[in-house]
C-alpha cells in the first residue's frame, strides 16, 4: 500500500489528542523520516507528520497511530520509508528506533553497553509489543 491508503488506517481521533509541547522531536522525527521516504509527495508527507506527531504518545507508536498491529507499522515502514526499514535491521521498536538514528546523528551513544547484544535493557528495545492502549510503561516505547 502507498502513503494514501496507510493514512486511511490510522485514527486522526488519537493523533488530535497529543500533546504539541516537544515540537523540536516532532521536527527532528519527521526530518529523519522524509530523508528516507520513498516519496517525496503530498500523501508522503502527511504520512510522516502522523508518524512524527504519534511518536509524542506514550504508548507503542503502532497504538498511538491507532493501527491493528506492528507489523502493519513495519509494513508501512517497508513500503514508504524502506531505507528506515532497512537500517532497522534488529527489528528494534519503532519509537526506540527513530530516537536512536537521532542520537546517532547528533554523535550522542544512548546505550550504557558497547553494543545492544550485551545491553542490560535490551527488553525495552526489542520483544514483544502486545498489550492495552494506554499502559503507560518505560517498555512501551
Amino acid at each position: 500500500m502507498f502513503a494514501s491508503a496507510y493514512i486511511d488506517l490510522i485514527d486522526p481521533r488519537l493523533l488530535a489528542g497529543l500533546p504539541r509541547t516537544r515540537e523540536d522531536e516532532y521536527e527532528n522525527v519527521l526530518a529523519l523520516l522524509l530523508a528516507h521516504a520513498f516519496d517525496q509527495d503530498a500523501p508522503t508527507l502527511r504520512l510522516a507528520e502522523m508518524i512524527a506527531l504519534a511518536c509524542l504518545g506514550e504508548n507503542h507508536l503502532w497504538q498511538d497511530l491507532g493501527l491493528s498491529s506492528r507489523k502493519v507499522l513495519s509494513d508501512l515502514m517497508r513500503e514508504n520509508f524502506p531505507g528506515l526499514f532497512l537500517a532497522n535491521s534488529g527489528n528494534m521498536r519503532w519509537k526506540k528506533f527513530f530516537y536512536r538514528e537521532l542520537c546517532r546523528r547528533a554523535d550522542i551513544a544512548i546505550c550504557r553497553a558497547p553494543s545492544c547484544a550485551v545491553c542490560s535493557e535490551i527488553a525495552v528495545c526489542f520483544g514483544a509489543e502486545e498489550g492495552a492502549v494506554g499502559a503507560k510503561s518505560a517498555l512501551a516505547h
